[in-house]
């Protein structure tokens, strides 16, 4: 209906105080758009809390686009759109398992990490994890971290791979098992560790982030997480490294890995 106001929801936002700021929006419960804003327009806590920074936005343009930039408008210094446009936006390319999910099913529950969520499903019987780009720039790294998953899928070493997660027809990341009961690793729990990374290097894969807050305690062994940076190696001496590597990366005590906690915009 003309003059109906959207119903805007900010999902994600990546604010920078001295760039410009990212934000990926929900529109009508069902569009899913991606906003640039330029620095110095909104106050940097009016854009880390959605509402606000709603209640400011410029009227969405009319139309088919998935891409806006919101500038100055020079003759009354007002925020506008300055560009809009209908974007072929980047997915991750290795559908190996059958099932994928839109990300409408989801209903987004604790944050984790910047881009990794519990998550509740109807297809689902318990709380799930979402990990997806948030934006174009991170989907190279959820791309490579599928199809690592899909080198490890039933060899105990990561958790359950559940299915691909998308956003209106392309993939944007996946859902897994969430391991429950968990901590992360201490340095007496290096034997479980070196276990499951003899695991992964059995099948010529280097981690290569194995900080003690990607190997997760429970019931007895470690699982380990967080395989965006893997890749395979023929190498045997690099593979030995990183295993020699264990103990002090369980010793390290500098907070590397540990959760980062960012603004919602919500």
């Amino acid at each position: 209906m003309p003059g109906t106001v959207p119903d805007i929801q900010v999902l994600q936002a990546s604010v920078d105080p001295e760039d410009q700021s990212e934000f990926r929006i929900l529109v009508d419960r069902k569009f899913i758009k991606y906003l640039t804003i330029d620095p110095g327009l909104y106050d940097v806590g009016d854009m880390c809390f959605g509402p606000s920074l709603i209640s400011m936005l410029p009227s969405l343009p009319p139309g088919d686009w998935n891409k806006g930039h919101i500038s100055h408008n020079t003759p009354n210094g007002r925020p506008h759109f300055a560009r809009v446009t209908k974007a072929q936006l980047p997915g991750v390319t290795n559908l190996w398992h059958p099932l994928q999910i839109d990300h409408l099913e989801l209903h987004m529950g604790q944050k984790l990490r910047s881009n990794v969520y519990e998550a509740t499903c109807p297809r689902f019987n318990s709380t799930i994890i979402a990990k997806f780009a948030r934006f174009a720039w991170e989907t190279p790294q959820l791309d490579a971290e599928t199809s690592a998953y899909q080198w490890i899928e039933n060899h105990q070493i990561g958790p359950k791979f559940l299915g691909h997660l998308s956003e209106e027809g392309r993939v944007i990341g996946f859902i897994m098992e969430r391991i429950t009961d968990c901590r992360h690793a201490t340095p007496e729990d290096l034997s479980l560790c070196q276990l499951t990374l003899l695991r992964l290097h059995k099948l010529g894969i280097k981690h290569r982030d194995i900080n003690k807050h990607n190997f997760l305690i429970h019931d007895g062994k470690a699982t380990l997480i967080d395989f965006d940076n893997s890749t395979r190696y023929n190498n045997a001496k690099a593979l030995d490294e990183e295993f020699r590597a264990l103990q002090e990366e369980l010793q390290d005590t500098s907070g590397r890995g540990g959760r980062i906690v960012e603004s919602d915009a919500t």
